[in-house]
């Protein structure tokens, strides 16, 4: 025991990782976790949303509202979206529907939310029926518009490989500095500073 001790305190010494690494990590962190988060929630959930609904089948729904939102940021910009309210029958069985397209959150990219309040709120004003997509495994599941938007997925790659890799990169850097600095020093002559 008293050998085994002895030969641990002369030991290989490990290197402090750099002053301000850790620093740096928590710096590089919401860019990777904003980068996973934009994937996620505006890309892959759209597409995997997107590939059910090809199995979905077109029901006729009555139009109850359809309004075109304006949403003004506080830096001055204004995104669209559209609210819309429908009802449907399915076997017999009478199902309410709010959802309008697959991207549901609020953008400004193109005319899509324009063109899709337009036209709902001409079928409301009408009472024609419009078919919306129905989920045949579960009824109570609906859209207005099934389309994919390829602008919109196209900015959010842009936008979550931008943010993402470079808090990626970042991260790789600080394990790798972290990693450099923890690596055994071998003691050299009384006087001597390890190599950095």
């Amino acid at each position: 025991m008293k050998r085994a001790a002895s030969s641990a305190g002369t030991g290989p010494k490990r290197e402090a990782p750099p002053k301000g690494v850790w620093l740096l990590a928590v710096f590089a962190v919401p860019f990777a976790a904003a980068g996973i988060g934009i994937f996620l929630f505006m890309v892959a959930s759209p597409l995997y949303d997107w590939a059910r609904m090809q199995t979905w089948k077109p029901v006729p729904a009555v139009v109850e509202s359809a309004t075109l939102q304006s949403h003004t940021s506080s830096k001055g910009g204004t995104t669209r979206s559209v609210s819309v309210r429908y009802r449907y029958v399915v076997e017999g069985v009478a199902y309410t529907g709010q959802r309008a397209a697959i991207h549901e959150r609020p953008d400004n990219i193109g005319s899509f939310q324009e063109e899709l309040g337009r036209r709902v709120q001409g079928l409301q004003r009408t009472g024609e029926a419009v078919p919306v997509w129905v989920n045949p495994r579960n009824p109570a599941e609906s859209v207005v518009d099934r389309r994919l938007r390829p602008g919109l997925i196209a900015l959010a790659l842009v936008l979550s490989s931008l943010s993402g890799w470079f808090g990626l990169a970042v991260l790789v850097k600080v394990a790798r500095a972290v990693w450099n600095g923890g690596m055994p020093v071998l003691p050299g002559p009384p006087g001597s500073h390890p190599p950095r």
